[in-house]
């Protein structure tokens, strides 16, 4: 079992290690996250204080402020600083892996495939963005689940909205999973958002404006999904590259919600009148997958939420997202975040053919997010037909 275990893990450290040494700049997410740390340390201890620059929950500040306080103290510097508690979870996963392949419930490769997989290098190691952590926290309140421990699980799930929001989308479908009454899915919903609800209570008191209109008031940015895709296109077709900002896009950030609301709620229905019958894995790998279709305005990172919950049930469609969001990420980095993966910008006709790969990248992850989730819902949909016939 060490064998198996130190095998990805490694080389998992190994593949992010590098880049997070090579990308030791402060740009992009690392520089508003830095800019937190400041405020943190120097300002107020509420991060919701400031302007359209945390809309997270409140465990991430205290990586932001510790992160900051080592580099003042010499302790590293704030771009590798902030991304070890990234690389832990990213490492974490592996591992998890492993154990859910050791355990039956993901095959040998998995491990393996994340370890390897681009999207989760390009997020971790270049980017620095967090989401590997609510992910880490997703699989753990997965594999809970899977053991009949149902309180683990949502506790589980709880450290993971505490971190990042978006695992609040799957409570719903952990929660009724295996056909459970409405009392036990009551006292899984209230283990799950509690503990959220007591941690946002003391920023609540203290500024309810400002945690509401930073946390709540965010609607995304327009890099990836039907709206980057619109974006995209008119920036190809008329070479003016628009805002990205939900702000700039109010029709498109309003369609999202509707489109997005109306596909979870009927993804929900479904599985609860076993029109679709699916795994609590595959539930919440519908979830996500549904959210990169049908939300517009998608930022870089959350195209990394899909790939722990695709590596458990390998296959082309995880092929096929693997390439084209590596394409859209490169292109976007290389186009629109400037010294993500190179220290500076490119210009002239080198800058033109990124921006192209970003565009194409776009439509390509879109595309095979579309197909995967489609053909998650035929399984479903297949499944549920012999359990109707009994």
């Amino acid at each position: 079992m060490r064998g198996r275990l130190a095998g990805p893990v490694l080389l998992a450290l190994a593949l992010r290690a590098v880049p997070i040494l090579v990308a030791d700049r402060d740009v992009a997410d690392v520089h508003r996250y830095q800019r937190m740390g400041q405020h943190l340390l120097d300002v107020s201890w509420n991060p919701y204080e400031t302007k359209r620059l945390y809309p997270y929950p409140p465990l991430w500040a205290l990586a932001e402020a510790g992160a900051e306080g080592l580099a003042r103290q010499g302790i590293g510097t704030f771009p590798v600083d902030i991304k070890l508690p990234i690389l832990i979870a990213d490492l974490l996963i592996v591992a998890a892996l492993v154990l859910a392949g050791r355990a039956g419930r993901a095959p040998p490769a998995a491990a393996w495939l994340y370890a390897v997989h681009p999207v989760s290098i390009l997020i971790t190691g270049f980017h620095g963005q967090f989401d590997a952590i609510a992910l880490l926290f997703v699989l753990l309140a997965l594999a809970a689940h899977g053991r009949g421990r149902r309180d683990l699980s949502a506790l589980s799930l709880a450290v993971a909205i505490a971190t990042k929001s978006f695992p609040v989308l799957l409570v719903p479908f952990l929660a009724f999973a295996g056909e459970a009454s409405w009392r036990r899915a009551a006292r899984f919903v209230a283990l799950s958002l509690g503990p959220v609800a007591l941690l946002l209570l003391p920023f609540a008191v203290a500024d309810l404006g400002a945690l509401q209109r930073e946390l709540f008031g965010y609607s995304g940015i327009a890099d990836f999904g039907w709206t980057g895709l619109l974006r995209g296109v008119t920036w190809l077709a008329t070479g003016d590259l628009l805002r990205s900002e939900a702000r700039f896009w109010p029709l498109a950030a309003t369609l999202s919600k509707v489109f997005f609301l109306g596909a979870w709620c009927g993804l929900l229905v479904a599985i609860r009148r076993g029109v679709l019958r699916l795994s609590p894995e595959q539930a919440c790998l519908a979830v996500l997958l549904a959210f990169q279709v049908f939300y517009g305005s998608l930022s870089a990172q959350y195209l990394l939420w899909v790939v722990p919950l695709g590596v458990l049930r390998p296959g082309r469609d995880l092929g096929a997202h693997a390439v084209a969001a590596t394409a859209g990420l490169v292109g976007f980095y290389l186009f629109l975040a400037p010294g993500v993966l190179l220290p500076g910008s490119l210009h002239g006709p080198a800058a033109q053919w990124a921006g192209r790969l970003w565009v194409a990248g776009v439509g390509a992850t879109l595309a095979a997010s579309a197909v995967w989730l489609t053909r998650l819902l035929r399984e479903g949909r297949a499944a549920a037909r012999p359990a109707a016939g009994e």
